[in-house]
């Protein structure tokens, strides 16, 4: 039988910004492998997750990030900001080999702990994410709409999943 893996999630400053960006070209590739075509999975990447656009995030859009990690190693990262009544999950990717670990759940509940009193937590989700859409729907999520986004420099459809917040 296996041992336990340890993991925690951490509230991470722009200083710690680094972790995400090389979580997500890691991350990535694995996660939309089949979604999208590898050259548009860099450019995304490459224009989402430079440090000027996470900084900004913090700085001009009042995202909070976190870093979850498994026995010491940065596993994934979600980012949450909250607009009226509804935090809105901006970004939640784990590395394929952590997941199953119970950290998605966590990270969701982390974000809605970090954002008290809101109505009702939303996401956006690649349309093809079968797997993610899966995981939110089992968090009690339902889609809302299919919305045209930019991802880079692409044109892509993500799913708008929402669900109400538990008080």
């Amino acid at each position: 039988m296996g041992e336990a893996r340890k993991s925690n999630i951490e509230k991470i400053s722009e200083a710690g910004l680094l972790r995400v960006q090389s979580l997500a070209q890691r991350i990535w590739p694995e996660c939309f492998a089949g979604i999208l075509p590898p050259d548009h999975i860099d450019a995304i990447v490459e224009e989402v997750y430079n440090l000027k656009t996470l900084s900004a995030d913090i700085a001009e859009r009042h995202h909070i990030y976190w870093i979850a990690q498994v026995d010491g190693e940065d596993a994934g990262y979600a980012s949450a900001y909250r607009e009226g009544e509804r935090v809105w999950i901006k970004k939640l990717y784990l590395l394929d080999t952590c997941r199953g670990l119970g950290l998605g759940k966590r990270l969701i509940a982390t974000a809605l702990a970090a954002f008290p009193g809101a109505a009702s937590v939303g996401l956006y989700v690649n349309d093809g994410n079968v797997s993610a859409i899966d995981f939110y729907r089992a968090q009690g999520f339902t889609i809302e709409a299919l919305v045209p986004v930019r991802m880079g420099p692409f044109d892509l459809h993500d799913y708008v999943m929402a669900r109400p917040v538990a008080n």
